[in-house]
């Protein structure tokens, strides 16, 4: 597979052969400097073998690496998985936004009903909960995420949660349901995630071969951010 990811100083650049019948069209333009300050993307090089078919070069402005590498594994699923761009760009309009800036994460009353009415009447589950140690609002924010899975009897493990940062969930950003393996997760896994998910709580699921077969464990990690770490 070709490398779709390089970083030089200024911007971050993404390399891969693409067919152009299964991706946007999109400018061949070099980026300009308002661009850039702005945080975009264009396409900054082509390359083309055949018709339809050839190297594209995209650079990226206002990314951390890890964010960019993320993007990238997006672009990837989409070639893939032949996905219809316009049908992705369709489905961005329902993704959650990046929490903003100096604004603590927090649950408000209407998720907290959404996460109640999604477990409501299912088997009550129990799970872990660790927040980041340096984190600002990650205890709190933990703490808002309990209170409805208390609600509708849940069981939190140690009636707490626990502050740390494990190395392998440190680099994980925002929010992450943990199993020992994603492809035979335990069922209160998989509502958990999907009731946060459904409060419109980005979850990912993240597989951490330490923990037991059927436990669970909700991490509460950095803010995600476009930029770089951020507390």
């Amino acid at each position: 597979m070709p490398r779709l990811f390089c970083l030089g100083a200024a911007m971050l650049m993404m390399r891969s052969a693409i067919v152009l019948g299964l991706f946007w069209a999109v400018s061949a333009s070099p980026a300009r400097a308002e661009d850039a300050a702005a945080g975009a993307c264009s396409v900054t090089d082509v390359n083309m073998t055949s018709p339809d078919q050839g190297t594209v070069t995209i650079g990226c402005s206002g990314l951390s690496e890890a964010f960019g590498r993320q993007f990238a594994d997006i672009l990837t699923r989409i070639l893939k998985d032949r996905l219809d761009p316009q049908t992705v760009m369709v489905k961005l309009d329902e993704v959650d936004r990046v929490p903003q800036e100096g604004i603590a994460r927090t649950v408000d009353e209407s998720q907290r009903q959404l996460i109640i009415q999604s477990l409501f009447g299912k088997p009550p589950g129990q799970i872990a909960i660790t927040a980041h140690p340096i984190v600002e609002d990650s205890a709190e924010f933990a703490k808002a995420i309990a209170t409805p899975l208390l609600q509708v009897g849940w069981r939190i493990e140690g009636q707490q949660i626990r502050r740390a940062a494990p190395q392998s969930l440190e680099p994980v950003p925002g929010l992450a349901v943990v199993v020992r393996d994603k492809g035979a997760a335990p069922r209160q896994a998989l509502e958990l995630r999907a009731a946060l998910n459904a409060a419109h709580i980005a979850t990912g699921l993240v597989a951490d071969p330490s923990l037991a077969p059927d436990a669970t464990l909700l991490w509460i990690g950095r803010r995600p951010g476009f930029s770089g770490p951020a507390k």
